[in-house]
């Protein structure tokens, strides 16, 4: 032990981050700073460079407006609704399809005030990547089951992204009434014009499933390709997890096949 004591001095000693650099030359010190910048923004685009990320942003700026496009390995699916819901249930379902069908999907949630009408949302990224955040004007996809939901989540949104909104807005007891259609889906607008919006509660409510508004919106973004996920994939989790609400997801997939139709249209 003092043999080990006396050698502490001649040791080299771990350097805390914020200490790494000091007694070096000035080289070494931007080394180590442009290697700590580096490490920061990988973690936050997922493990993807910067480069990369830009090109991914430009793709989807540049696709065409009316049509759907084929379904990115990479894509990044953004849900936002209201607590109680099941914006987390219908990410995890998500990413149960997307490890089913042999991809890579990861599921990120931020829980809400559910009692008191509190925004929750859910993300699923797919590809490689180290996390299932998505982060400001990354999300390809968005999923909204509230439509002021829809327009929190607009500097979320990726330029030229798509969105399906359900028509309906939740009342809130005690909160006065939202603004307009017009103004209130102008953020998501300011970012793009590929926006379906369907009545996932009417459907719901026609398929005798009145709380599963979160699978018709789900059966509406299945049909149109989007993901990396197939159709029957996705209708064959909803089978296996819920099997009494599975005319809720086929009504979706009827009225997101009529809402393409109408966009294509231009209806």
């Amino acid at each position: 032990m003092r043999r080990l004591r006396s050698l502490r001095g001649f040791l080299p000693q771990r350097r805390h981050r914020s200490d790494r650099g000091a007694g070096t030359s000035e080289r070494e010190r931007e080394r180590w700073r442009w290697r700590w910048r580096w490490r920061e923004r990988w973690h936050r685009h997922g493990g993807l460079g910067v480069s990369e990320t830009v090109k991914r942003a430009a793709s989807t700026r540049h696709r065409a407006a009316d049509s759907v496009g084929p379904a990115r390995r990479d894509a990044r699916l953004l849900i936002v609704g209201v607590g109680g819901q099941g914006v987390i249930s219908l990410a995890r379902l998500v990413g149960r399809a997307a490890l089913e069908a042999g991809g890579e999907g990861r599921v990120g949630q931020l829980h809400g005030m559910s009692q008191r009408g509190g925004s929750v949302e859910a993300t699923v990224v797919f590809g490689a990547g180290r996390t299932g955040f998505v982060s400001r004007g990354e999300a390809d996809v968005l999923l909204a089951l509230e439509p002021l939901e829809a327009a929190r989540a607009a500097p979320r949104l990726a330029p030229g992204c798509l969105a399906w909104i359900e028509r309906n807005p939740i009342a809130v007891p005690g909160v006065p009434a939202g603004p307009a259609e017009a103004e209130l889906l102008a953020p998501v607008r300011a970012v793009t014009d590929r926006i379906c919006r369907i009545d996932a509660r009417a459907g719901a409510r026609a398929a005798g499933a009145e709380r599963s508004v979160n699978l018709v919106m789900l059966g509406a973004l299945a049909v149109c390709g989007a993901l990396p996920v197939g159709e029957d994939a996705l209708r064959g989790v909803v089978a296996a997890a819920r099997p009494a609400a599975l005319a809720a997801f086929d009504e979706g997939r009827r009225l997101g096949a009529a809402a393409l139709a109408a966009r294509r249209g231009g209806g």
